[in-house]
């Protein structure tokens, strides 16, 4: 860095690397294949509440509202950006990160391919500052395949994102490996995002049993986390794909060190149930693997605890994200303001963006 970093203006990179948009499914019926896909077409024609009817969402109580951040068109989401300092986004969808709620697999391939052509005309491809995924659902991996395929050559496609909560049997499953198999064949970091709406009778958090939405909340993220990179770590994804990256959102850094305590402790304690690893699952942490900062946490009395979980994590494998327009989201310079007394200006400008940007090699 030339100029010394006092404050959040002064870095020339902020990347959010989890951003959404909030899709509704009228928006993306008129962008699905009606050649491919004319039956789920019709189902969905006879839909009233496409919402309560197609995906299995259930909330203890209602959620919560975005005052005043409603995303309904790229100038809208450009605003957002420009309010905030932002110089790149990587958007995801709001609605579909409960995809794995729905339970006809071809309707789940034809909101995917949906929502895709949807994001991709009417955000992605208007802004240059503006970048996204290929969303494919986790029931038939061999045809989530060919909606990679569809996408993955047009250049604002940065990743392959993966609903991460619903998803049964959990992401270290092999049958997943097509996907990650495309992930390396087109040099796409794989991106996994857990949902609340999607977690109501799956495991690891059985939210049934939940009394408000605060229960549900606090939970879910970190513990639908925590379940799939244990799940892909002792069995021996990043091995079988190590030229694969993969990026887990919204779950803020804190679990992280906790987790590869206890994956490296098991591994030296049951290495003979797992052949498939050569070394420490922390160093295939260290190696594949980064994780996005929203939210931070209740950590605005003392900085300095999310530095030492930073630290901890390894600072080199997080990435800033706001969860904009959602409205728990971070700021870019509530995270600066946190880690900035703690680490190198080297170390803060990476976090902020330059990782993110060599990651999803942004241009």
């Amino acid at each position: 860095m030339s100029t010394p970093l006092r404050s959040v203006e002064d870095l020339e990179t902020i990347v959010d690397a989890d951003s959404h948009v909030a899709e509704s499914v009228d928006d993306i019926v008129e962008y699905i294949d009606g050649d491919r896909f004319s039956g789920s077409l019709e189902i969905l024609s006879h839909s009233t509440n496409p919402v309560m009817d197609v995906y299995s969402n259930s909330l203890p109580t209602p959620g919560f509202v975005d005052r005043g951040y409603e995303i309904d068109d790229v100038h809208a989401k450009f605003d957002q950006l420009e309010e905030f300092g932002i110089t790149h986004a990587l958007i995801g969808p709001t609605t579909n990160l409960n995809i794995a709620s729905v339970d006809n697999p071809q309707l789940a391939l034809a909101l995917a391919n949906g929502y895709n052509s949807w994001v991709l005309e009417e955000f992605i491809e208007r802004h240059d500052r503006l970048y996204g995924h290929v969303l494919v659902p986790h029931h038939k991996p061999d045809r989530a395949v060919e909606e990679i395929e569809r996408l993955a050559d047009r250049p604002s496609i940065r990743g392959i994102y993966l609903p991460g909560t619903g998803t049964v049997p959990p992401l270290g499953d092999e049958r997943y490996d097509p996907i990650y198999e495309a992930a390396s064949e087109h040099d796409m970091p794989v991106v996994v995002h857990a949902s609340i709406g999607a977690s109501h009778t799956m495991f690891p958090t059985q939210t049934m049993w939940n009394e408000t939405y605060a229960e549900e909340h606090v939970i879910t993220h970190p513990f639908t986390h925590m379940w799939n990179l244990t799940t892909m770590l002792l069995r021996g994804v990043p091995e079988r794909f190590p030229d694969v990256t993969f990026v887990f959102q919204e779950a803020g850094v804190g679990w992280i060190p906790y987790l590869l305590w206890r994956l490296d402790d098991h591994y030296l304690q049951f290495a003979d149930e797992l052949p498939y690893l050569e070394k420490l699952p922390s160093e295939y942490v260290r190696d594949q693997f980064y994780f996005t900062t929203q939210p931070l946490g209740h950590t605005a009395h003392n900085g300095r605890h999310l530095a030492w979980a930073i630290e901890m994590a390894g600072p080199e494998s997080i990435m800033y994200s706001s969860d904009l327009p959602h409205t728990d989201f971070d700021p870019p310079e509530e995270l600066f303001d946190r880690i900035r007394p703690a680490f190198d200006d080297d170390v803060v400008a990476g976090i902020m963006g330059e990782t993110a940007a060599e990651v999803f090699d942004l241009e």
